[in-house]
């Protein structure tokens, strides 16, 4: 139903007069794998690792009507106050898997756009792989520490998405703590810098939460709320918008244009007067 309702809604153009209407403020997109697999994998019936003919369709989508920039431009544009080209889209890639590497990445460089990686340090193997074709082990294994390092000197983007992917609002102040401090020096460690941005692991988080992520060296923190991002918006509190397998042209652009936020927004305000 949801699918038959944004097609009618993307023939009608409302999903580019929705982009339009959001054409000042940043869209951030939430991927997790991109895989060779012609039929999705039985252990993956959410659709987190989008099949890449259709990864390959948003992307045309997105060069076609958005401008896709990095979050660190976006951040030093929030930093200094300077104008950010309309229609701006990040992307970013959660957990690290290496399909990043084998499936996503040879077609952003085809396209010349960037995206930014955020890794579940206790998951990333010591050893690399030779073998940079994509295989059916990478929709389940992480990248190596020397796979992200030479990503990182090719441009590709690293944050923390913690140590071992809890949700940080449901254990101990400490525990939180510790994934937060322990993740961001062992990715700083490897890739010799001193700041990264955060992803709250399932998009859990918390005003604690927040709190810590504030104190510790993070430039900005990642929900998977649904939304735009404008010049007020907290850095600490980002919306992102997942994308799966099962986002057709329609609903992709629907997402991409804050259509679907601004409903889920509608539903939530009916439900709670009702």
């Amino acid at each position: 139903m949801k699918r038959i309702f944004f097609t009618i809604l993307h023939k009608l153009r409302l999903t580019r007069l929705a982009a339009w209407c959001n054409r000042k403020r940043v869209i951030i997109l939430c991927y997790h794998g991109v895989t060779e697999r012609l039929n999705r994998h039985p252990n993956d019936p959410a659709g987190l690792h989008i099949r890449a003919d259709r990864f390959e369709a948003q992307l045309n989508y997105l060069r076609r009507h958005y401008q896709v920039i990095s979050l660190a431009k976006f951040l030093e544009a929030r930093r200094t106050n300077a104008p950010l080209p309309n229609h701006s889209v990040v992307l970013t890639f959660d957990d690290g898997y290496r399909n990043f590497l084998t499936g996503a990445l040879p077609r952003l460089a085809e396209r010349e756009m960037p995206a930014s990686v955020f890794l579940i340090t206790d998951r990333i193997p010591d050893e690399s792989q030779s073998n940079h074709a994509w295989s059916e082990l990478d929709d389940e294994t992480f990248l190596s520490w020397d796979e992200v390092r030479e990503l990182h000197q090719h441009g590709v983007e690293f944050g923390s998405h913690t140590c071992s992917h809890r949700k940080l609002s449901q254990i101990a102040a400490s525990d939180a703590e510790h994934e937060l401090r322990i993740s961001q020096q062992k990715i700083c460690g490897h890739l010799s810098q001193t700041v990264m941005p955060l992803a709250f692991p399932y998009g859990a988080y918390s005003d604690a939460v927040v709190a810590m992520a504030r104190e510790l060296p993070y430039t900005c923190a990642l929900t998977t709320d649904a939304g735009t991002n404008g010049p007020s918006t907290d850095l600490f509190l980002l919306r992102r918008n997942l994308i799966g397998d099962n986002d057709n042209e329609a609903l992709f652009a629907a997402r991409v244009s804050g259509l679907t936020a601004l409903f889920q927004k509608a539903i939530k305000k009916n439900r709670s007067t009702n």
